[in-house]
């Protein structure tokens, strides 16, 4: 597109600056997700394909890094809101528990390149961390993070005695690490998957010491 194209995107009235940002951040979601590299979001490419001026980004984002930190944000909260979205209407902890790591293995499969974003170098634990809504971190909010979303169904596990695990932290650890794994060579590699959906299940109730219900 150019430059007098760019220039004749309408104007953003009062309060409308919002909007812009979004676009802006919607745009380097999109490239991001053809080809899954943060060096493919440019201002000039962001520019050309919003319609405006690459100046016009500046007074949102002060470069690049900004604007793939801000995808970064928007998709943990994403991840965490499939999540919580995949336990509604569950109500026993252990159900809950397979249902949102089962929730997180199907989000990292179905898009392989937001999911790699979300573990680039510096990017994991500013998405992890999480937000605290009040005097405590709230980990049932799905904007919370997904690691803290997971220690917490593991306690409810432990709480009502169907996971015989006994250190939260480091189990929540495994099974991250197990489950990351499992994204991954799903995505990066041809292989004769056994039935995934079993697979899957047996691999959280493993590790998470999860107890058949009576």
């Amino acid at each position: 597109m150019s430059k007098e194209a760019a220039g004749r995107r309408r104007r953003n009235a009062r309060g409308e600056g919002q909007a812009l940002r979004d676009d802006i951040v919607s745009a380097a979601r999109e490239i991001l997700i053809e080809d899954g590299y943060a060096s493919s979001v440019t201002l000039r490419g962001l520019a050309r394909r919003i319609g405006i001026a690459p100046q016009s980004i500046y007074p949102h984002f002060a470069g690049p890094d900004e604007i793939v930190q801000a995808v970064t944000v928007e998709t943990f909260a994403q991840l965490g809101r499939f999540i919580a979205d995949a336990k509604q209407g569950i109500e026993a902890p252990r159900d809950r528990l397979i249902a949102g790591c089962r929730a997180y293995m199907a989000f990292g499969v179905n898009n392989p390149n937001l999911y790699g974003l979300l573990f680039q170098r510096n990017q994991l634990l500013r998405g992890a961390e999480p937000r605290p809504t009040s005097d405590e971190p709230d980990t049932r909010n799905p904007d919370a993070g997904p690691f803290a979303y997971l220690m917490d169904s593991l306690r409810l596990c432990m709480a009502d005695g169907s996971s015989g695990v006994k250190d939260v932290l480091s189990t929540a650890t495994q099974l991250w690490a197990a489950m990351h794994g499992f994204v991954l060579l799903r995505n990066d590699y041809q292989f004769p998957w056994p039935d995934l959906a079993q697979a899957e299940v047996e691999l959280i109730s493993s590790i998470a010491r999860l107890r058949e219900p009576d």
